[in-house]
């Protein structure tokens, strides 16, 4: 029977009034705020039993551990709840290098030592934090990383599981790697990333053919496709018919050219462009609407 406050402006000349009438004039929020507020919101979605995001490609190159690195700082940074991200590229994977700027190696030493991780503390030896962010590391040696199993991942996983609800993946470009079969077989949610070209729009649609023919139809039917722009490619491609070739994609989200993103450097959200991050929430609110569509 009491009507609705409106919710206190944060930027702009509306901010300003509700600051100057010490409140006796609350404009509400402009269009722009109220979905920046909401999607706010949608992204520190309460988690009720577990979620694993997995960003998986066919093809490299195409800004992969990039988007799986800004997404999950995104998602650290407004999320009551711990992130975990987990490198397991087993070729020389570098996510932990993009987050907190140094080559580690994590999973193949938590691999080995997995039956003596019984607490948090213990686990903690074998991650880095990037602010909010836990992250396990990687294996920057070839051939240790091409030895990891599908066992060894789902090892891995019963551990990390104990201690946070909230997983995101940076797989590899090998779909028959073993490692591939154990992280789908825990994935929720399945991010493509992929390159603003034609080349990268087939190598994305054929991530999405190979989930529906390998029994992840509904990964496949949920996937979030994330075209990064390069401002060379982008002026010469009819981006209308990369778009009409994804067509079957959940949601289609467009990252613009970035130097920071380019760079191939240590990644540090307040030096992407604001419309980069801006891509990057979009991406982590796509992700937070998809809990509780588990396909398992």
């Amino acid at each position: 029977m009491v009507k609705p406050r409106e919710r206190r402006p944060r930027s702009g000349w509306r901010a300003t009034a509700y600051t100057l009438t010490g409140g006796r004039w609350n404009p509400g929020l402009s269009a722009k705020e109220r979905y920046v507020r909401d999607r706010e919101a949608r992204i520190a979605t309460q988690l009720r039993g577990r979620h694993v995001t997995a960003f998986f490609c066919l093809k490299g190159g195409i800004s992969k551990t990039s988007t799986t690195a800004a997404t999950s700082i995104a998602l650290a940074d407004l999320r009551p709840d711990p992130v975990f991200a987990l490198d397991a590229n087993p070729d020389a994977g570098d996510l932990a290098e993009r987050l907190v700027g140094s080559k580690l190696a994590g999973i193949s030493r938590l691999a080995r030592d997995v039956d003596k991780v019984t607490s948090l503390d213990e686990l903690s030896r074998y991650t880095v934090t990037a602010g909010r962010l836990s992250v396990l590391p990687g294996e920057p040696n070839p051939t240790l990383g091409n030895s990891l199993s599908s066992q060894d991942f789902e090892n891995i996983m019963r551990v990390v599981q104990r201690y946070y609800s909230f997983v995101q993946i940076d797989c590899g470009t090998g779909v028959t790697h073993p490692l591939m079969a154990g992280i789908l077989q825990f994935a929720d949610t399945v991010v493509i990333p992929a390159a603003w070209s034609i080349t990268g729009a087939k190598r994305a649609a054929e991530s999405i053919e190979w989930l529906e023919e390998n029994g992840f139809e509904d990964l496949a039917r949920t996937c979030i496709v994330v075209l990064t722009a390069k401002d060379i490619v982008s002026k010469s491609v009819d981006k209308d018919a990369v778009t009409q070739h994804l067509w079957k994609a959940g949601d289609l989200i467009v990252v613009p050219a970035d130097p920071h993103v380019a760079d191939g450097a240590l990644l540090e959200w307040d030096q992407l462009r604001s419309q980069t991050r801006e891509a990057y929430l979009d991406i982590a609110s796509a992700i937070t609407a998809r809990f509780g569509r588990h396909h398992r």
